[in-house]
């Protein structure tokens, strides 16, 4: 025979805070019928039972938990706190890898992603931890029907008269999924941008009368106000730098930049300008204040070089490092990081950096790039 217990006084039995047995209480009452056992009686899953779902939207919650703030906060430590495993180490495994891959690469957009994983757990924390604590109880693993074997009518009565928290979770959810998707396409835009201008992709012009017209139209779009200003003044500066006119190109560049502060492109065009005139120090500045705006490993590589040739090659060597963390296929960028070695009298380094390119070299195709890899095994038999 049966011990007389039912759900609510074993959720009252809980070694719990009384806060956590109402939720407990109000999970269960709304899902309290319809249930079935999962795979070997450890896990219980619920369909809503017809009372619930004939409620309105704002009623229903009345019988869920309460958004989880501190699961919010804290994420997945939330969860390692409250002993709930393996999805404690999963998320936690997601989002150190966020993190990390964000701070290699110098996106940004990765460590945005890691927002979405504190709103996962601030939804779901508080039903996880009843499937923890109530679910897995002993007694009722034993004996799964007690879940639907009684329902305390005045408890349900009295949730009932509660204020529904219904309008301020779902508005607090979307603001911050609106947030995080803002965040996203910004910086995902961004990231594409940079890449266009890096790579020179998205060439304005590619012959002289091309460039002559990208001129006139953007001037007149420039006179007339039509658009975005300072997009018409950039188009103008690449059309200039194509045709050799760096003056008027420079001039275009810091008017594209006055007119928008935190437009990148410029200030990459205007870096690699300033190099060409030798002016490092500006062009320093330059590349600086593109990293600013998108942190894009090859702007580290580009600031690297201009260190590189002020003769500061403790700051080469940093910003080569960081573009290399980036892109560690870069072959070019080894063979910056050995020659900067080789300044620093850092021997061992330098060939190191200089074994790291070969082996990039032979992967890549050992028959093809015979000639680069002979070339760089002579310079590592040269360095003492």
């Amino acid at each position: 025979m049966r011990e007389n217990r039912n759900i609510f006084n074993i959720i009252d039995s809980l070694n719990v805070s009384k806060g956590w047995k109402d939720v407990f209480k109000k999970i269960q009452v709304s899902y309290y019928n319809n249930f079935y056992q999962g795979k070997g009686n450890n896990i219980h899953n619920w369909r809503y039972c017809q009372m619930v779902m004939n409620l309105s939207s704002q009623d229903r919650f009345k019988f869920f938990t309460r958004f989880n703030f501190f699961a919010l906060i804290f994420g997945p430590l939330y969860y390692l706190v409250k002993f709930i495993f393996p999805k404690a180490l999963i998320l936690l495994a997601v989002e150190a890898g966020l993190i990390y891959y964000s701070n290699i690469t110098y996106n940004p957009t990765l460590g945005y992603l890691c927002i979405l994983i504190h709103i996962y757990t601030a939804i779901f924390a508080n039903t996880d931890y009843f499937v923890k604590m109530v679910l897995n109880n002993a007694y009722v693993k034993e004996n799964p029907d007690i879940l639907s074997d009684y329902i305390d009518d005045n408890y349900i009565k009295s949730l009932s008269r509660r204020q529904s928290l219904y309008g301020p979770f779902v508005g607090f959810v979307t603001v911050f999924v609106i947030l995080v998707s803002l965040l996203l396409y910004f910086n995902i835009a961004k990231g594409i941008e940079c890449k266009k201008a890096l790579n020179n992709t998205d060439k304005i012009c590619k012959t002289k009368q091309q460039c002559y017209d990208v001129i006139k139209v953007a001037s007149l779009d420039i006179k007339n106000g039509k658009g975005q200003i300072y997009k018409h003044y950039f188009k103008l500066a690449c059309a200039y730098y194509e045709l050799g006119d760096r003056h008027r190109a420079l001039d275009a560049l810091n008017r594209s930049i006055a007119a928008k502060k935190d437009f990148q492109p410029p200030y990459l065009l205007r870096g690699i300008i300033f190099a060409e005139f030798k002016q490092y120090a500006k062009a320093l500045e330059s590349y600086e204040a593109a990293i600013k705006i998108y942190p894009e490993g090859k702007l580290f590589y580009l600031l690297g070089s201009a260190y590189y040739k002020q003769g500061k090659f403790k700051e080469a060597k940093e910003n080569f490092e960081k573009a290399l963390k980036a892109y560690p296929k870069e072959v070019s960028y080894w063979e910056a990081l050995a020659y900067t070695n080789i300044y620093l009298k850092d021997t061992a380094a330098a060939k190191e950096a200089m074994q790291k390119a070969v082996r990039v070299l032979k992967n890549d195709g050992e028959t093809k790039n015979a000639a680069k890899i002979e070339r760089l095994e002579g310079y590592m038999r040269d360095i003492r």
